[in-house]
């Protein structure tokens, strides 16, 4: 399993959560999450990797960068084997949310790095028919080539 790098940092507050109440979908993330650590949520991953992935979409950027390594940590496992519908949303996820809101997954790209790769070099472990899900190697290499042009930003 790949470190938790979350667990390293503070858990989001209500500064880091700021706006929660404007979206439909982050309000009940809140509820969900608000106050918890990484491996205290988890396993709401494992239930609805696609509920969870729309809430991360909407969530602040702060609260993002924290519970978006609980999801690195469920595909890590092996509680994620055949989770086809956790691996491809989460690239998608990342894809997304850069485009929404430039930064919020190039700030913390290289220690989400790890679970990409892992991820688009795994796909049969998901059980993830390229013909259904795309192939995940082009996926990542859309993210890596993201992150090259945000370090030719200045960033």
């Amino acid at each position: 399993m790949i470190k938790t790098y979350g667990e390293e940092k503070k858990i989001p507050g209500n500064a880091e959560w700021f706006g929660w109440k404007e979206d439909l979908d982050v309000k009940y993330a809140h509820k969900l999450l608000f106050g918890k650590s990484i491996s205290e949520v988890i396993k709401h991953f494992d239930r609805s990797p696609i509920e969870r992935a729309d809430e991360l979409l909407f969530m602040p950027r702060k609260a993002f960068q924290y519970y978006i390594f609980a999801f690195t940590e469920y595909l890590n496992s092996n509680d994620a084997i055949g989770a086809s519908d956790a691996a491809s949303p989460f690239l998608r996820l990342l894809i997304a949310r850069e485009k929404r809101d430039p930064g919020s997954v190039m700030e913390i790209y290289e220690e989400l790095f790890p679970t990409i790769n892992f991820v688009a070099q795994n796909q049969a472990r998901f059980d993830a028919n390229p013909d259904i899900y795309g192939h995940f190697e082009d996926l990542a290499r859309e993210l890596d080539e993201a992150y090259k042009k945000y370090q030719g930003k200045g960033a």
